[in-house]
Order: structure tokens, then C-alpha cells, then sequence
């Protein structure tokens, strides 16, 4: 495994981001969409710097944020953000999952969820199908990659490195 960084664009300044009465597309470019899978490679999702993060200037000073941030928008239903992707849905669990070297995990669905990946360290591959005779299709999945398997699909992750564990955060969903 590398530990050099990909080539990541620079952040949006927030005020350009951010635009009053107007819908900002929070992706770089369009998601993949695949059967029941809508893939986001890291470099497809937008970065934002907050300048603080979020700002409360009717705070006393001391609570009026200082620095600045990187948000990373994965997802959004946020009002000027919304993707309409998870409309209604209704939060399960989040997990921190860390796969051993070579690791994986068994194949099958969640019939009523969604589940919304996110890779923080390692590197795998997410295999997915619509049914069980239906073909399997692979996704590379790397630091800052996302992944949203709907209600349904058959789906799996791997750790395909052999010298290091793979680490992904899953949020489970039901949608009303």
C-alpha cells in the first residue's frame, strides 16, 4: 500500500459554495450508478473550507469558532444541497468496521436497509449484484471513496491488501 495521497482538487471557498436562494451540486462530477449501487470515487466529491467551521458570531468570542476546516459534502438532503437519494430515510446504525488483511465479508442483503460506505484507510473492493444469478460487478474502493448499496442488493467488501487492514464506515438506513 502506498502512503502517498492522491491528487485531490483544492477546496471551494464556503461563500462560493454556499450560494443564497440557489441549489448547489455537492459532486465534482456525476455518481455512478450501477444496479442497486451508486458509487462516489473520492476525487467526484467536493470539498468545502470553512473559515471557521461553523461560524457563530453571536457567540461570546471564545465560541465563535477559530481556524478553518475541509468539509468533504459524501451525501446531502440538506436544504440547497439535496440529492434526493435518501429522501425519508430513517437512521439504523453506524458502524466502524476494520477488515483484516485479506479479509472479507459474506455476500448477501439487507432487505429494508441502505447502506452508505466510506473508506478511511486500506484499500478493498465492494462486490455487488442485483440477485443471485445475476453477474457480480467489482468497485475498486479507496481513502475517500463512498458507496450507497440500496435496499436489496447483494453486497460485499474485501480487503485485498495483504500486509494491512481496511477500514470502512457503514451507516444503515430504512427508508419510510
Amino acid at each position: 500500500m502506498s502512503d502517498e495521497k492522491p491528487w485531490e482538487p483544492p477546496a471551494i471557498p464556503a461563500e462560493q459554495f454556499h450560494l443564497p436562494d440557489q441549489w448547489t451540486n455537492i459532486n465534482r462530477a456525476p455518481h455512478d450508478v450501477i444496479s442497486g449501487v451508486i458509487y462516489k470515487p473520492a476525487l467526484n466529491i467536493k470539498s468545502v473550507r470553512y473559515e471557521p467551521l461553523d461560524a457563530a458570531p453571536d457567540m461570546p468570542e471564545m465560541w465563535q469558532g477559530q481556524g478553518g476546516a475541509i468539509v468533504r459534502w459524501l451525501f446531502s438532503e440538506s436544504p440547497g444541497t439535496e440529492e434526493r437519494i435518501m429522501t425519508g430515510a430513517e437512521f439504523l446504525f453506524l458502524q466502524d468496521i476494520m477488515l483484516d488483511p485479506a479479509a472479507s465479508g459474506g455476500q448477501r442483503r439487507h432487505p429494508g436497509e441502505d447502506h452508505l460506505l466510506y473508506v478511511i484507510s486500506g484499500e478493498g473492493t465492494l462486490y455487488h449484484r442485483a440477485c443471485l444469478g445475476c453477474p457480480v460487478v467489482s468497485r475498486s474502493l479507496r481513502v475517500g471513496d463512498a458507496a450507497l448499496v440500496q435496499d436489496g442488493e447483494f453486497y460485499n467488501i474485501e480487503n485485498h491488501l495483504d500486509d494491512a487492514p481496511f477500514r470502512v464506515l457503514l451507516v444503515g438506513f430504512r427508508k419510510s
